[in-house]
Order: structure tokens, then sequence, then C-alpha cells
């Protein structure tokens, strides 16, 4: 048995907070961002062949992925817009860095996330035993997180939203747990945390002493030793099982 199960066996008011990632945890996009990209520009009167903008698109995203190996920047909103405003220079558009902005603020409010069909049944189940919700995600903003989930209809089951690129600190740090536990008024032995990357969510949770869970959907992670569930309706026995 795994010393934070021994912890906490026995005492069943321990555990307070649980944690949860958003994108692969709770929701998953449901349109590729290229498509989103598109018909945001057709919305805004701007004509572009769909394949170029596929291809422009992998091309500044790659960009992207070089330039925070390079210079550690967050992905925040900020480096969205500069994401968007290199799209479309490279696609030749009038007033890129302005069109930009006009696109980044559609954004939150054209791509499609549905929730997984395990999610909100696991929410009401969580939220009768008396946990307090809240989730830690690597997003832009928390006004981006906020709009996702309420246009997916889960916002109200969370009692507080840790976005990456507004609180300064991404998964799987140390610190944006840290902080999590503290805007959360919750002792970090009394956490517990669930997503779908076994070195953001599960192993970022456990460096600090949040008990970790990791979500593996699609059988990713079938040769890693941890504490795992394939669906987020198992998350309730395990804590039967811990508690």
């Amino acid at each position: 048995m795994n010393c934070a199960f021994k912890n906490l066996v026995g005492e069943r008011n321990l555990l307070e907070t649980i944690s949860l990632d958003f994108g692969g945890t709770l929701a998953y996009e449901v349109k590729d961002d290229h498509i989103v990209f598109y018909e945001i520009l057709s919305e805004l009167g701007y004509k572009v062949d769909v394949e170029q903008l596929k291809d422009v698109f992998r091309s500044v995203r790659d960009w992207w992925r070089w330039e925070k190996v390079k210079t550690g920047k967050l992905w925040n909103e900020e480096a969205f817009i500069e994401l968007i405003q290199h799209m479309i220079s490279a696609l030749r558009l009038p007033n890129p860095r302005k069109l930009a902005l006009q696109v980044s603020e559609l954004w939150p409010h054209r791509v499609v996330f549905r929730a997984y069909e395990d999610v909100e049944p696991t929410l009401k189940e969580l939220k009768k035993r008396g946990f307090r919700l809240i989730i830690i995600s690597n997003v832009s903003s928390h006004r981006n997180l906020s709009i996702y989930l309420s246009r997916i209809g889960l916002e109200s089951y969370f009692d507080l939203l840790v976005a990456s690129g507004s609180v300064g600190y991404e998964k799987p740090s140390p610190e944006i747990f840290k902080l999590a536990s503290k805007m959360s008024n919750t002792p970090l032995e009394r956490m517990m945390h669930i997503g779908d990357s076994y070195e953001n969510d599960y192993l970022g949770a456990e460096s600090v002493g949040i008990m970790g869970v990791l979500l593996d959907r699609k059988g990713l992670y079938k040769n890693r030793r941890c504490r795992k569930i394939s669906k987020l309706t198992d998350l309730l026995n395990l804590i039967d099982e811990i508690l």
C-alpha cells in the first residue's frame, strides 16, 4: 500500500479538496484548432484557403514550441495573441495585430468543447460527499477557462479555477500546486489531483505532497506504476478504498 494511502486510512475527513485538470480530463475539443480559426476569420469577413491555413497553423505552432523551449515563455493570453499574429502575417492578411486581438477575443466563444460522459455524474457525487472541487489547468487565462466551463455547463461545480496563464506558473511546476493549496485554503496533504498527463498532473502533484491520480482514458500509460484510473467514475471507488 502506498504511504499516502496509509496516511488516509481511518481518517475519513482528511481529504478536503479535489482538483482536476481540464483538457483531456473533463472535456475534449470537437473541432481541430485550424478549423476554428478558419470559421472565425470567415465570420470577420476574411476569405482564406482552409488547407493553407492548416499548414500555416502547424508551422506557427511548431514555432511557438521552439520559442517556448528557447525562452521559457509562459503560455498566456499575450502568447496566444502573438501566435495568432504570426499566423495572420503568414496568411498576408491586413493589420495582423488588430486582427489577432479580434480573433483572440472570439476564440473562447467559438472553440467547441464537449464534456466526457463520465464527468458530470462524478462531479455531482463528489459535491454530494462534501468535497471542495477546483481546477488546475495549463490554459492561457482564467477568463478562457471560465468561458469553456460555462459553455459545457460545468462551471457551477467548481469553487476555484487556477489557470496557468493567469497565475504565472505551469504544471508540473510545484508552484502552481502550492498556489492552488493556498488559494483553496487546503493543506497540500489534504488535496488530491486528477489529470491525464503523467508528467504534468501525476508527478507534478506528487512532488509537493498532493495525492496524484492519473486518468489514463486511452491506455497510454500501461507501463507506469502509479495510482491510475481509466474513467473518471472510477475515482469514486478509489476514494472509497482509501477513506
